[in-house]
């Protein structure tokens, strides 16, 4: 209950995650589910959504609907 976290000025919780920790947790040209990435982070599913949206937005990664309420998320090939 009393949990030590720091918060912003308005009182928020303040995250510690970002968009590249999900990133670093991915194989280019893997397919990950969301679930099975917040498994592998041990964050919950919500919070990883969140990042991956923030990451499809970058254009960092790919997501491919296969069936309604499941996502499957693709890396791509990292260029250099």
């Amino acid at each position: 209950m009393g949990e030590n976290r720091p918060r912003n000025d308005s009182g928020q919780y303040v995250t510690t995650r970002s968009p590249d920790d999900v990133l670093a947790a991915m194989e280019p040209l893997e397919p990950y589910t969301t679930g099975e990435l917040a498994d592998n982070l041990g964050w919950p599913r919500r919070t990883v959504y969140e990042l991956l949206t923030t990451l499809e937005e970058r254009g960092d990664v790919r997501k491919k609907k296969p069936e309604p309420r499941r996502a499957i998320w693709i890396r791509p090939e990292d260029t250099a």
